[in-house]
């Protein structure tokens, strides 16, 4: 009898082997990159069983984030770099990994992380990114959480107090999340954005809507009696003039004005007494821990500063908005379509339409298992 290598003949090892189960085998799926061009490239991967800390999920859908991922498919085209797409996913439960407590397959899930959760048909995702889905509510909704939990995260930052006034400069995808999170802590919320049809889905959520003449039009308007006032942006480009009429506006209410910064954005501040007491702050990510390997995997812990909450505690806090009605992803009019429409989403949303973000949807799994 011939010996396995390694290991002694006769010995257990040298025994027929049980097949391993659905858990224990890699899948074959394909997946969405940047590598090297403006629109996104499918190719197919081997997705390993998960490892300490991890959960793989059979996705359903995902959401493109088109500020990141715009951004990052023209650094490939620029630098040849590659780069897995997508960072927000939503399905079932494939396998669970060793002490990754709180989750078994078949749980119905959301995924986020740059890099784990992307546009797959199945992800392999640390448990901290993840959180079960209420059995009522519909993945294509819950997936939006992963993004919304910027959007918690930024509000956060912001120290809203009852008697403020809100204005979120950009109807984009994170600005229409952000709007809807400050109003769901009851204060008055304006949502600005220089397109027309961005701002009938601004009114479809039951939000005040301006156009880019909000700031100068509302010098003419006295100051709340009572309150501050809090501007979010969220939008990308050139915010220097923005950012002048925003503190201008903001500074005349008697309470502290303040702007957020959440989008993608570059701006010259003349900093002088005529911007007056201004708090200027970034949300950056969507709460402590994230992008923290360690942290994520359950190897270590983190505390969020005062006030502010980790990844993990964001995720369902948005989750939660979604599933009472706060924050309303079906209002929002994203498009759905399938993966092997990808290419055409990517172009479209180039193109800054009335959506600000789209779903995409996988359908009868094409992965295949392989022990």
């Amino acid at each position: 009898m011939t010996a396995v290598r390694g290991t002694p003949a006769g010995s257990a090892a040298s025994k027929p082997q049980a097949a391993p189960g659905p858990g224990e085998r890699s899948l074959s799926v394909r997946q969405l990159v940047a590598d090297g061009a403006a629109q996104p490239v499918m190719e197919r991967v081997r997705r390993e069983p998960p490892g300490r800390g991890e959960l793989r999920v059979r996705a359903e859908w995902s959401l493109v984030s088109p500020g990141t991922e715009l951004h990052y498919l023209d650094r490939s085209a620029r630098t040849g770099e590659r780069f897995p797409l997508g960072y927000c996913s939503a399905g079932v439960v494939d396998a669970v990994g060793p002490q990754a407590p709180g989750f078994a397959p078949g749980d119905r899930v959301i995924a986020m992380g740059w890099g784990e959760a992307v546009h797959s048909e199945a992800v392999t995702v640390p448990y901290r990114l993840c959180r079960r889905v209420p059995h009522d509510l519909d993945l294509a909704d819950a997936v939006v959480a992963g993004l919304a939990a910027t959007a918690v995260h930024a509000v956060d930052r912001a120290v809203l107090e009852p008697d403020d006034e809100v204005v979120v400069v950009g109807a984009g995808m994170v600005g229409q999340l952000v709007a809807q999170t400050a109003a769901a802590r009851g204060v008055p919320v304006t949502l600005i954005d220089l397109r027309p049809e961005r701002l009938r889905t601004a009114a479809a959520l039951g939000l005040a809507a301006a156009d880019g003449d909000h700031f100068r039009a509302a010098e003419a308007h006295p100051a709340p009696a009572a309150g501050g006032r809090c501007v979010f942006l969220c939008g990308t480009g050139d915010a220097g003039g923005v950012i002048a009429a925003a503190a201008r506006w903001a500074g005349r209410a008697p309470g502290r004005p303040r702007l957020v910064g959440v989008g993608r954005f570059a701006a010259h501040i003349d900093f002088s007494v005529e911007l007056g007491n201004l708090d200027i702050r970034y949300a950056a990510r969507c709460g402590a821990g994230y992008r923290d390997a360690a942290y994520a995997r359950g190897l270590r812990d983190v505390t969020a500063p005062p006030g502010e909450g980790t990844v993990t505690e964001n995720l369902q806090r948005a989750l939660d908005l979604i599933d009472i009605g706060a924050v309303r992803p079906r209002a929002m009019n994203l498009p759905r379509l399938p993966l092997e429409r990808a290419a055409e989403a990517y172009a479209g949303l180039r193109e800054r339409p009335a959506h600000p973000a789209v779903l995409l949807h996988y359908g009868p799994h094409e992965g295949s298992a392989t022990s």
